[in-house]
């Protein structure tokens, strides 16, 4: 029986002009991620998404626009420094939401919790296959493909309703 993965959820969020947040880790510099972050025992994963955005980047008013169907699978690299927790698993199992944040980076508190990310900022979504880690690309695809299209009908209906 080989190790388990972590259970994690992944947020993509974006803002009027349709661009996402992306943070640049503090240990891999130059390399752009969406915020992410384990699911706590019993703790339901779009509660963890909600909790772990505010720790991780200090929003507490971002609405859940959409979750992405399944759960998504990632493996660690074998050279990845990994975090003591983190070393009893293989990967991490991730659910995904989309949620419609209109602030700005500068908004953001990095320090509400643990910090871990150097810098934050909005990029156009596909811009992120190019910033994230390797090991990570193909999660990114499904995210961008699925993801990237309910961002432009989400806008589309507001400027509609406005």
């Amino acid at each position: 029986m080989g190790k388990p993965y972590r259970k994690n959820v992944g947020m993509v969020v974006f803002n009027s002009r349709g661009e996402v947040l992306v943070g640049e880790r503090l240990h891999f510099l130059g390399s752009w991620q969406f915020p992410q972050g384990g699911i706590d025992k019993d703790e339901n994963p779009e509660t963890a998404s909600l909790r772990e955005l505010y720790e991780e980047v200090g929003i507490d008013d971002g609405s859940i626009v959409s979750e992405y169907p399944e759960w998504i699978p990632y493996e660690f690299p074998e050279n990845l420094p990994l975090n003591r927790h983190l070393q009893k698993y293989r990967g991490q199992l991730q659910k995904w939401y989309l949620i419609y944040w209109n602030g700005e980076a500068s908004d953001c508190d990095l320090e509400t919790h643990e910090r871990e990310f150097e810098s934050i900022q909005f990029i156009p979504i596909e811009k992120t296959l190019e910033t994230v880690v390797p090991f990570k690309k193909d999660v990114y695809y499904k995210i961008v493909n699925y993801f990237g299209p309910l961002i432009q009908k989400y806008l589309e209906k507001e400027k509609m309703d406005s």
